[in-house]
């Protein structure tokens, strides 16, 4: 999706590069590139994955955060992120870390929509509420 495979593909020459620049033989020039690429290579295919998911499951899981994303980024720019696929834009954040502030976003989002839901139930079920009557309407006289 919008040229991350590309773009990872480049990182991946450019370390390949370096891990033969800095190690005597192939094999462990091998082992050192997969073992600095292989995290990022894993996260990619996770995040790509999970825009493919189809039905219910892509609503929940893309859309659906990408409109949360929208409104509490916009709400609170300081504390949200921008929405996935624009932190994925970033040249200088790596897939994990994209992940791993999402991950974040979505704990805050989820903790702020539950509190909300919580105060909405108690604000219908306290007493205050319960005993107000309904106002009279004054009769008109004709």
């Amino acid at each position: 999706y919008f040229g991350l495979g590309v773009n990872a593909a480049f990182e991946d020459v450019a370390a390949l590069g370096q891990a033969l620049d800095d190690s005597p033989d192939l094999p462990n020039a091998l082992r050192a590139f997969s073992a600095k690429r292989a995290g990022e290579a894993r996260v990619l295919v996770q995040l790509s994955r999970s825009f493919d998911l189809g039905g219910w499951r892509s609503f929940a899981f893309f859309i659906g955060p990408l409109i949360l994303d929208g409104i509490f980024h916009g709400v609170a720019p300081s504390l949200f992120a921008p929405n996935t696929l624009a932190m994925l834009q970033k040249p200088h954040l790596s897939f994990a870390r994209v992940r791993w502030r999402k991950r974040l976003d979505r704990t805050i989002q989820l903790a702020v929509l539950a509190a909300a839901a919580t105060a909405a139930v108690a604000c219908r079920l306290c007493p205050w509420h319960l005993e107000r009557r309904p106002r009279e309407t004054a009769r008109l006289r004709i």
